[in-house]
């Protein structure tokens, strides 16, 4: 590979083995960005088939094998029993922490207009993603109803650290409002299924859906 077919092969090989894109969608995706970069003449759009529809099969075919519950489900699973006790849990919540700080907000005025009141909120969002995909640590954001205020902060924090702890994660906290949870040694597996799998399990729907019951 040329350094800028690996750095391209890098950076879309964390959308195919995050499960939550369609194949189609990240060529797309891959053939906007060698455009944008004018690197048309150095990548073709075969090589980006032929590479990433590869690498989506290999991770297809490797989840035939994976034990279950994998990691990745019984995080969602924590997330969803959150969502119940009214904390808006927010999987791949935008790309940076700004985005997820943002997408909390849109959830929460949605919930609020439904008459149902979230006491606080704990979120992952897209470079966390990239992160656990590459070393195996994933940061949990979290905060409470209030801004600016720690102590709120911390109690949201305490219970999404127990749940985590419940399911069987070995997690990483000093118990501050200014330092995320780290979930250490995951070991990220997921698959895409299809668009409409993506949203009942991993949308945003699904904590208003949740919060209902």
């Amino acid at each position: 590979m040329t350094e800028n077919e690996k750095y391209l092969y890098d950076h879309f090989l964390i959308s195919i083995k995050s499960g939550f894109e369609a194949l189609e969608d990240i060529i797309n995706d891959a053939l906007e960005a060698v455009e944008d970069e004018g690197w048309e003449s150095e990548i073709s759009e075969e090589w980006i088939r032929e590479t990433f529809e590869r690498e989506y099969k290999k991770n297809e075919d490797e989840s035939k094998t994976w034990q279950h519950p994998t990691d990745t489900e019984k995080l969602r699973v924590v997330f969803d029993t959150l969502c119940k006790e009214k904390i808006v849990a927010l999987h791949n919540a935008g790309y940076t922490q700004s985005d997820a700080i943002y997408d909390v907000q849109d959830v929460w005025t949605d919930l609020e207009d439904e008459g149902i009141k979230p006491i606080g909120y704990c979120y992952y969002h897209g470079q966390d993603l990239e992160r656990v995909i590459e070393t195996g640590t994933l940061s949990i954001g979290f905060y409470g109803e209030k801004e600016k205020n720690d102590k709120e902060a911390i109690l949201i924090g305490n219970k999404v650290a127990a749940a985590l702890k419940e399911a069987g994660f070995t997690i990483d906290w000093n118990g501050s409002a200014s330092k995320r949870i780290e979930i250490k040694d995951f070991n990220w597996q997921n698959v895409f299924i299809s668009d409409d799998d993506v949203e009942e399990k991993w949308g945003y729907a699904r904590v208003l859906q949740l919060m209902e019951e």
